[in-house]
């Protein structure tokens, strides 16, 4: 089944209904559900469409395909040789629109070039000569040109920056991020709250991951069927995200392994692989960044700043954290057939922790943004940005959202512990947010629990404002 992505449809069906030709741009992370987006909302509108999916292969080869792409979206259609080049692909796709035109047709030609980057890649000049079709091209009533990308600085940099041939010719962009803690819950209809957030720490919101669970088994028994068992797709994928090139410097899954286990500041990550310094592996940081593999974070005091020197990495997908911490040290236990005792030796005794930060801390600051749209505390607040803040002596706050102004307006703890919160908990909170030096001048409180509240929190909670303190429970995370 196809789970939400209710905006992103909507999004593409304007564009595919709109009476004018559309170049629209839609890049993000391998198996964030691109192709399953566009077929989708192509499906919805009853389009047919040429969908070439380009390879890492020649071009003569890329061409054949997408010849055979052509024959099969166009089968009334003799093309008995394959296309000379992509210049003579895209005055196949002018001439067929033209046709529709004479004809009074008014079902538009519509074409998905999948992963462009590596149809690039093979034929250099292509940007270029998109840019002249287009520009030949674009006054046409219906012509609707996707173009897709999984390697993201590639789209932003050669595809959407102000340098590239393409740069003011699109129609439209979106950026398809993985799906929130909630929108994830959906492939598991009947799994407890509990249940649904570990699948999320264990297979973050790519599509893609999701799908390779039964959600007719528990999450231990689909772990034991997919990621410790050999030649798995869950199993086998990460290898596959670093590209050929990368794969051959082992400095690349060194990095995201130590970054797994907890080393987040570029020093400690750089120790942690045998380096001397942070500026030995300054550039596969970066590359990493660019891949969408790490994720830079910075204190939400900060996001305005444009440097910040407190800044942390972090795995940017849950499933490759997962992978990384647990399955990739433990090759040879899967190899052997032993994925249950590396479950029972490795993966057991620190699992909860391993949920706790950061999936459920940042599933909670997803909830802010969600409760706010539904209307739901604490939706009256005035805020722009969410984060988790941290600085001097360790001290760290799970979650503070800001206003324009950058003042506190929420701040909050999140804990996945089997212990009840208690007032403790929230005296606590009220400190570390006292000695931050954040401007807080009338800030509300939202606590959040896997396993509820005592008695004394409650009450204290029932005898103030309802918005002053928010008490919020995994069951009522998947209600919003």
């Amino acid at each position: 089944m196809f789970h939400n992505r209710h905006r992103e449809r909507e999004v593409v069906r304007e564009w595919l209904t709109a009476p004018r030709s559309e170049l629209a741009i839609i890049y993000g992370r391998r198996g964030v559900g691109k192709s399953a987006l566009l077929e989708q909302a192509l499906a919805d509108a009853g389009e047919s469409s040429v969908f070439y999916r380009a390879t890492r292969r020649t071009l003569p080869l890329q061409l054949a395909e997408l010849t055979d792409a052509a024959r099969r979206a166009f089968p009334d259609t003799f093309l008995p040789q394959r296309f000379e080049s992509t210049t003579v692909f895209l005055d196949f796709l002018s001439h067929q629109a033209g046709e529709r035109e004479r004809r009074g047709r008014r079902d538009p030609v519509c074409v998905v070039l999948d992963e462009l980057p590596y149809l690039a890649d093979s034929d250099p000049g292509l940007l270029t000569v998109l840019q002249h079709w287009w520009d030949d091209n674009k006054r046409r009533p219906n012509l609707k040109m996707f173009l897709c990308g999984s390697y993201v600085s590639f789209m932003e940099r050669q595809v959407l920056d102000s340098n590239s041939p393409l740069y003011n010719r699109r129609t439209g962009a979106m950026k398809l991020e993985p799906m929130d803690y909630s929108e994830a819950a959906l492939f598991f209809p009947s799994y407890s709250a509990r249940q649904r957030m570990e699948v999320y720490a264990i297979l973050g919101g790519m599509p893609a991951y999701l799908e390779q669970f039964d959600p007719a088994l528990p999450p231990e028994q689909n772990v034991l069927a997919t990621a410790l068992r050999r030649n798995t797709y869950l199993c086998e994928e990460p290898d596959w995200l670093l590209l050929e090139d990368l794969r051959k410097d082992a400095l690349y899954g060194s990095i995201l392994r130590a970054v797994a286990f907890g080393e987040r500041k570029p020093s400690d990550i750089a120790r942690a692989i045998g380096k001397d310094s942070a500026q030995d592996i300054a550039q596969q940081l970066a590359t990493l960044l660019d891949m969408g593999l790490l994720a830079r974070e910075v204190p939400v005091s900060d996001l305005r700043k444009p440097r910040s020197r407190t800044s942390l990495y972090s795995v940017a997908d849950g499933y490759l954290a997962f992978w990384y911490r647990y399955v990739d040290p433990s090759r040879s236990l899967i190899a052997r057939g032993l994925g249950g005792e590396v479950w029972e030796r490795s993966i057991a005794p620190t699992f909860d922790e391993f949920v706790s930060k950061p999936t459920f801390e940042r599933a909670c600051r997803q909830y802010v943004w969600r409760a706010r749209a539904a209307g739901a505390p604490p939706a009256d607040l005035d805020f722009s940005e969410v984060g988790a803040w941290w600085g001097a002596r360790d001290r760290e706050i799970d979650l503070i959202a800001l206003d324009g102004r950058g003042r506190v307006t929420l701040a909050g703890s999140c804990k996945w512990t089997n212990a009840a919160v208690d007032v403790s908990d929230y005296a606590a909170l009220r400190r570390d947010l006292a000695l931050s030096g954040l401007d807080a001048p009338d800030p509300q409180f939202v606590l959040f629990s896997r396993s509820g509240y005592t008695e004394r929190m409650s009450e204290l909670a029932a005898s103030q404002s309802p918005s002053r303190l928010i008490l919020v429970g995994l069951e009522e995370m998947y209600r919003v």
